[in-house]
């Protein structure tokens, strides 16, 4: 059964290119303007037609959590970018693509949103199984981009025993949304 988008949440935009997608516009029914950022770690099917489990988690914590943040009141965007752009519901199997985990349109895309000085929530998780050391690249390139360019970063809930912020697919509701420092 493919999954709807809340009804508070609208599709406005989307990048996609070959079974990967570098970004998913979201438009909420809130009086606020800000665009927020979310870097996740890749997509599992989400597109302009359906949603997915972890998109529907992470708009439905924004739009929950809108007034206990004040950080958060003022949001009416979400933009979804992720690490790895390809198209993939078990990332377990992103071991067995050809395709490099690296891409460079992917990543030029994350910078030049992250140069727009967005705020930005990051719930990228664990390396999938096997990808350890590329993921850790990926991970420290868009750390050191969200340091270069002072973006207001955050993640919800406490980080993985491996360091790395909760992918939001496991977000409650009710967990916090503190200041993320990368190391």
């Amino acid at each position: 059964m493919p999954y709807t988008y809340p009804k508070f949440a609208a599709v406005s935009a989307i990048q996609e290119e070959e079974s990967r997608r570098f970004s998913l516009e979201i438009l909420l029914d809130t009086p606020g303007e800000q665009t927020w950022l979310v870097i996740q770690k890749n997509p599992s099917r989400a597109n302009t037609g359906i949603s997915d489990h972890t998109i529907n988690r992470v708009l439905n914590y924004l739009y929950r959590n809108r007034e206990r943040y004040a950080v958060l009141r003022g949001i009416g965007r979400v933009v979804f970018l992720n690490l790895i752009p390809w198209y993939e519901t078990y990332s377990r199997e992103l071991k067995h693509r050809k395709q490099a985990l690296r891409d460079t349109a992917n990543l030029e895309i994350i910078k030049g949103c992250l140069k727009e000085k967005h705020p930005c929530l990051v719930g990228w998780g664990n390396p999938p199984v096997g990808l350890a050391a590329p993921y850790g690249e990926l991970v420290e390139e868009v750390v050191q981009a969200l340091g270069k360019n002072a973006n207001p970063t955050y993640r919800v809930g406490s980080p993985t025993r491996f360091g790395h912020p909760r992918h939001g697919q496991i977000w409650g509701y009710a967990d916090p949304l503190v200041q993320y420092f990368p190391v």
